[in-house]
């Protein structure tokens, strides 16, 4: 089977699950994405792992990102705030913390920001699928095709008449054509689900879009520096044509805080 023909039939999968689960209901979603955000934290660990820094292996990565991912999700299924979520996550991370200082880590400080960083960069935003599928299933999958739209029409656009160069010692690839097609080409799809899906305002479906297209943007360069620093082309194999989770969902991982935030600034009772 061609490259193409296994990223797009892995592609059409991915969309099939998620527009299926988020059809389902939240707890379906949560048990979806749980999987993703455990690889995904390992393909971080190992994208990131240093001699005498990381003195715990990719399973506590894992770990972390399964109990953090699992505490943030539930909570709102279950009516809570993040405060309990908070607690259970700070407290698995001290206990990481005294381990390391007890294993004589020759650097606590990059120990515990990879920690954090495990939680912020990888748990959170995948957490965040339940927030948004528990609120309408309508804002997720709205969501979901910003998203889609973001990252079509850039490489569209960028293919099609990009010259300049965006970032090109980190992605040679991209262009600020590409960025600014990819923003309005979502824009467009954020007014027509505005149209169409009133559980958001317009002003909150194009804000909400147009803040999708540009750190979506950002979160794939974030993840080509990171490849790039550690000289391999993906952070994975778990996906045929596509790489590893990490290389699926780099532009998630700004996008989706991103919305959530956008959403509550312009509602606070959203969430």
């Amino acid at each position: 089977m061609g490259e193409l023909a296994k990223r797009s039939l892995t592609g059409a999968a991915y969309v099939a699950l998620t527009l299926g689960a988020a059809l389902i209901g939240p707890w379906t979603t949560f048990v979806l994405f749980l999987p993703a955000c455990i690889i995904a934290a390992a393909e971080w660990w190992r994208l990131t792992e240093q001699p005498g820094v990381h003195v715990h292996g990719s399973g506590a990565s894992m770990a972390l990102a399964a109990v953090a991912y699992a505490a943030f999700g539930v909570a709102p299924m279950l009516g809570e705030g993040f405060v309990p979520a908070l607690a259970v996550v700070l407290a698995l991370i001290i206990a990481y913390v005294f381990d390391l200082l007890r294993r004589g880590s020759t650097s606590p400080g990059g120990a515990l920001a990879h920690h954090l960083a495990t939680v912020v960069y990888i748990a959170l935003p995948f957490a965040l699928v339940t927030w948004m599928v528990e609120r309408h299933w309508h804002v997720f999958v709205g969501f979901m095709f910003l998203l889609w739209t973001s990252d079509t029409g850039a490489y569209l656009v960028g293919r099609s008449i990009g010259r300049t160069k965006l970032m090109p010692t980190v992605s040679p690839g991209k262009t600020w054509e590409g960025l600014l097609g990819g923003v309005a080409l979502t824009m467009g799809v954020g007014w027509l689900l505005a149209r169409q899906w009133h559980e958001l305002t317009p002003v909150q479906w194009l804000a909400g879009a147009a803040a999708v297209a540009v750190t979506a943007t950002l979160g794939d360069l974030l993840e080509s520096a990171f490849k790039r620093a550690r000289g391999v082309k993906d952070s994975g194999t778990v996906l045929p044509g596509h790489g590893g989770i990490l290389d699926r969902f780099d532009g998630y991982l700004l996008a989706a805080p991103a919305m959530v935030v956008v959403l509550a600034l312009l509602d606070g009772n959203l969430f």
